[in-house]
């Protein structure tokens, strides 16, 4: 069966234009649809990139301030030829996430919804400096990290993950993003909690998480703390209480958002069989990891 489409990456990248826009040097960004080969100036510092980047499945790109993702859409097959060019980069560390899918994602000005079973993330310029923040190595890593999203085309019972990779779960990420919430950079706990609230939409505990940050004294922490309760859905409803306190701030953009928040929360309701196959895919994914480590 093939699960039902995780949509939190485009509710959530909305969250993150917001954070994008606390200060001008988050704004620019760029973006492209397709296949059309891109030129290796500048990926330097990740020398075999390009076979990757140009894979023929790519579907989509965007850059904002160095912060570089490419959409890939295609069959288990497909991402297995991926992972072998992916493995070639000369670079000490190599990131492979594995997460329940499908998926998808939104343009920059989220007017096109953009399906996709796996990405390249590649970090540098602005963002790589963000990484001088208090833990925000824990948000901008800066060697390249391939996320593939398991269900619809992409099988775990095909997928070759090669040797020289390291092979990242949800829950790594979780305990990775919950210690960047303790930060003292406003910038990276506001980043924390639209990452964690990506992960997984059916996590009690990763809302109680986010929901805490509403009440920050920091409304710009606050502001993109209520707008990542969006994607729990339902499963936000016990965060409402500081949400609607949120709502009665004199902070104009926290009001709005809070209001906004609470309206989709509302109105949510609780998807059981997709909560279930999310929670049977991590399972899945955490016995093939379990595997791949024996052998």
């Amino acid at each position: 069966m093939i699960k039902p489409r995780f949509k939190l990456p485009v509710i959530l990248f909305g969250v993150l234009v917001v954070l994008a826009a606390a200060t001008p040097a988050w704004s620019l960004g760029m973006e492209d649809f397709g296949n059309k080969p891109i030129r290796g100036g500048n990926y330097e510092s990740w020398p075999n990139v390009l076979p990757v980047i140009n894979d023929t499945h790519r579907v989509y790109h965007r850059w904002v301030n160095g912060n570089e993702t490419f959409f890939f859409r295609g069959d288990t097959d497909a991402v297995n030829e991926s992972l072998e060019n992916f493995v070639k980069i000369q670079c000490d560390i190599k990131e492979v996430v594995l997460r329940p899918g499908p998926t998808e994602t939104s343009d920059l000005m989220q007017t096109k919804t953009v399906e996709f079973d796996w990405k390249l993330q590649l970090i540098g310029g602005i963002a790589a400096g963000m990484q001088r923040e208090d833990m925000g190595e824990k948000i901008w890593v800066t060697h390249p990290v391939m996320t593939i999203y398991i269900g619809r085309d992409i099988s775990l019972d095909r997928l070759v993950i090669p040797h020289g990779v390291q092979v990242t779960q949800i829950a790594e990420l979780q305990a990775r993003y919950a210690e960047a919430l303790g930060s003292s950079s406003k910038t990276v706990r506001g980043w924390a909690c639209g990452n964690i609230a990506q992960l997984d939409p059916y996590n009690s505990a990763a809302m109680y998480r986010i929901a805490k940050m509403v009440t920050s004294e920091d409304k710009w922490v606050a502001l993109n703390a209520a707008g990542a309760l969006q994607g729990f859905g339902a499963k936000a409803k016990p965060a409402l209480k500081q949400l609607r306190d949120a709502a009665n701030s004199d902070d104009e953009r926290l009001s709005k958002r809070a209001k906004e928040t609470i309206a989709l929360i509302e109105q949510a309701k609780p998807d059981e069989e997709a909560e279930a196959n999310h929670i049977a895919s991590i399972k899945a994914i955490a016995v093939f990891c379990a595997a791949r480590s024996e052998n």
